[in-house]
Order: structure tokens, then C-alpha cells, then sequence
């Protein structure tokens, strides 16, 4: 089977470091009430079911209706960008990791979003 995105190299490596784990996804009551009626997709329904089984404490997503619903439902959320910087002040990645990874998601996010997260860094 041939793997079309390069994260999908990185989150396999991650596994078999065993600094990722693969959970089964159950379906969780709070979950299809809150997507009931929503038309996101199988990955972020599967995400937010995940977050109920596991108790997690944040999603990470980007996707834009998604994180709708879940600021509607306070649901705590981590965007990308966001998470690069704070990976960053906690010394867990360099600042040059730290600008390759935002210039390596930039065509995915919102410009402002961007902008703002590069100009932490350079301050």
C-alpha cells in the first residue's frame, strides 16, 4: 500500500517508536449527540469519539466547521500553528524546527494565522 503524505511516514515512525499510540475508536453517546445533524467528516467523527474514550484533555484539527463545534461545546482545541509555537517555548522542538514546520503547513492554514504564529518566533 502506498502512503501518499509524507505525515503518514512521520506518525508510522511514531509508532513504532512507540511515541505514538493506535487506539480503537467505540462510539461514545456524548459524541453522536454533539455531530448529530453535522457534516464533518469521518476523520474529525472519529476524533471527537476518540477524545470521549480516552478523556483527552484537546483535539488537534484545523479543519474550520469542526472546530466550530467544538468551541460551541467547549471543547478544549489546539490549532496547528499554535501547537508548533508551544512545542517550541517548551524546548521540546528548536526555532528552526520550529519555522520549518510552519513554513512546511503554511498552504494549509490561514494567512493571519500564520503570520502571527512566524512573528512569535522572530520576537
Amino acid at each position: 500500500m502506498e502512503r501518499l503524505y509524507e505525515d503518514a511516514f512521520q506518525i508510522e515512525h511514531l509508532v513504532k517508536k512507540k511515541m505514538l499510540k493506535v487506539e480503537n475508536v467505540k462510539n461514545d453517546n456524548k459524541a453522536q449527540i454533539i455531530l448529530e445533524n453535522s457534516k464533518v467528516g469521518k476523520v474529525e467523527t472519529s476524533t471527537l469519539h476518540l477524545f470521549f474514550n480516552t478523556n483527552a484533555k484537546a483535539i488537534i484539527s484545523d479543519d474550520r466547521m469542526f472546530l466550530k463545534i467544538l468551541h460551541q461545546n467547549n471543547i478544549p482545541f489546539i490549532i496547528p500553528v499554535d501547537l508548533i509555537i508551544r512545542l517550541y517555548e517548551l524546548k521540546i522542538i528548536s526555532k528552526e524546527e520550529a519555522i520549518e514546520g510552519l513554513i512546511e503547513i503554511k498552504p494549509y492554514v490561514k494567512k493571519n494565522c500564520y503570520n502571527e504564529a512566524k512573528a512569535n518566533l522572530e520576537a
